[in-house]
């Protein structure tokens, strides 16, 4: 998957008063596909998911050092194909492009395959050419016919400790126990419930009880940041919702709970406030927005996130949070 490192930013330009700007969104560095590893279950050793993760990297480099969204599109699926084809298109409308190949180290001994063995989670660490993410990267393939198409590639939080990860609970054959979206028995709740509910609480919506259930993260605590140091420069209008036409998958934990891998899809318009000073809004390193905005700036974008549902208990719980990967894929502005 394309990926760049955005980080989220404030700034001033000299000769006008300027609507802050945001950098662009936290994503990692990169990712993305090339032909197609053998389906059979799933690579089920070390030295299986090593192999298999050499020719997802081999492939990946391929299709973006082309920039090609058939490549693409050959080993990604579901959100993850839909944020990078468009990271595709916003890097062309940029121009300025520094092509550099990444890898994966360190990926988990035994991958979790789940009966049926039509999907199955594992954790790398992204490596560039002089720097190794400190955090794993969550990598969940599903089968497509005789492929693997990568359809998750969450980044860990960076102040996520990682022995604090949830573990994969696995039955007495090694395999990994798929909770359906639906399902809610024994869980805080279902993972079609989590991701209604954060999808509102990701806008500043929902009920004060829906909101407690919550763990403080970082994309959620960052939203809440921004609409405070924007308000003074433009009236926000945003949404979210569970992004339906992307596939969500479920596994349950060693504790009794699930780990859920969803995608929201969220929308902002940011109308400027007009006055005495000139005011301004720009998206930094975004093809689809690549100047600055005066009257209005609106876009959309998808939200991969990777959250630990806690088992239901008398006590109370909380959702956590853990990863995302994110790309904004329309914008449009005046």
């Amino acid at each position: 998957m394309p990926r760049l490192l955005w980080l989220v930013g404030f700034w001033a330009m000299a000769g006008c008063s300027v609507l802050p700007g945001f950098g662009p969104k936290e994503q990692a560095p990169a990712a993305s596909p090339t032909s197609t590893p053998a389906a059979s279950a799933g690579p089920g050793t070390p030295e299986g998911i090593t192999s298999f993760l050499a020719d997802y990297v081999k492939r990946n480099n391929a299709a973006n050092q082309a920039m090609s969204a058939e490549l693409l599109a050959g080993y990604e699926g579901g959100s993850s194909l839909a944020i990078d084809k468009a990271a595709y298109v916003s890097e062309r409308k940029l121009g300025d492009r520094d092509y550099q190949p990444f890898g994966y180290t360190q990926p988990t001994p035994t991958v979790s395959a789940v009966k049926g063995g039509n999907w199955f989670v594992t954790t790398a660490y992204w490596k560039g050419k002089s720097e190794t993410a400190k955090v794993p990267t969550y990598l969940l393939f599903a089968r497509d016919g005789e492929s693997w198409l990568q359809m998750y590639a969450p980044d860990v939080f960076s102040d996520q400790a990682v022995d604090e990860l949830p573990e994969i609970a696995t039955d007495a054959s090694g395999a990994a126990v798929e909770v359906a979206q639906a399902d809610g028995a024994g869980l805080l709740m279902s993972p079609a419930a989590f991701a209604k509910s954060y999808a509102a609480h990701l806008v500043g919506k929902g009920t004060t009880a829906s909101k407690s259930r919550f763990a403080a993260d970082r994309l959620t605590t960052g939203a809440a940041s921004t609409r405070i140091k924007m308000d003074p420069y433009a009236e926000l209008t945003e949404s979210a919702r569970p992004a339906g036409a992307h596939p969500s998958y479920a596994v349950r934990t060693a504790d009794g709970g699930a780990l859920a891998f969803t995608t929201v899809e969220r929308t902002r318009r940011y109308d400027v406030r007009q006055g005495p000073q000139r005011n301004y809004v720009q998206q930094k390193n975004s093809g689809f927005l690549p100047g600055k905005y005066y009257t209005f700036m609106k876009f959309t974008e998808l939200i991969q996130v990777a959250a630990h549902i806690p088992p239901k208990t008398a006590g109370p719980g909380q959702v956590q949070v853990i990863g995302s990967y994110s790309g904004i894929t329309s914008g449009s502005g005046r």
